[in-house]
């Protein structure tokens, strides 16, 4: 049994584990996820979660084992959310093509949604609509954002979480999903921006 009580206390501890099984780790996601950026936020998100349970957590095996497990199942759940999205975006997109409306009606309730969405993110702050923008407008990963505003992705996380919360308060159930998964209003939405 490797030491892993230890990481209640010594940062240092889970630093080392961060080195000793990042790389392998990294390389285990990729084959499950086959997108590199999603296989390095899937492990960052496991040392994440390891450091922020240190606490409470019981390992009752190696802590190999355990981050192999963590990691096959944070995976597992990324796919299933990934799916879930596509089946949500599949419902709507042939809900929409099933009603026969015109393109003067569709521009006109993609006018709505665009109003709608622009005043809903006013109510964000600056920090949390940036980070938002950059996650669903530009498709960027929680790493990259990380990295190119200089913050951990535990603050991306977490702002993230908050724009999603304050939006899904103000906007319509309609206006959020589609916010959430229609890929066409996102595309309407950057070009407000640029």
């Amino acid at each position: 049994m490797e030491p892993l009580n230890d990481l209640k206390t010594d940062s240092a501890l889970l630093e080392q584990y961060f080195l000793e099984y990042f790389e392998v780790l990294h390389s285990y996601a990729h084959t499950i996820l086959k997108d590199n950026d999603e296989a390095k936020d899937a492990v960052q998100a496991v040392f994440i979660q390891l450091w922020q349970k240190r606490e409470s957590l019981q390992i009752r095996q190696s802590v190999r084992a355990y981050l192999y497990a963590a990691t096959h199942n944070h995976c597992l759940n990324h796919i299933k959310s990934r799916k879930i999205r596509r089946k949500h975006y599949d419902r709507f997109a042939s809900g929409a093509s099933s009603i026969s409306i015109t393109d003067i009606e569709q521009q006109i309730v993609f006018a709505d949604m665009k109003k709608e969405v622009l005043e809903a993110m006013k109510a964000l702050p600056d920090k949390c609509r940036e980070i938002f923008f950059k996650s669903r407008f530009e498709e960027k990963s929680y790493s990259e954002i990380a990295t190119e505003l200089q913050i951990s992705v535990k603050t991306v996380e977490a702002q993230m979480g908050k724009a999603l919360r304050t939006l899904r308060t103000i906007l319509s159930e309609r206006t959020f999903s589609w916010l959430i998964i229609s890929a066409q209003l996102i595309s309407v939405l950057k070009d407000l921006f640029h």
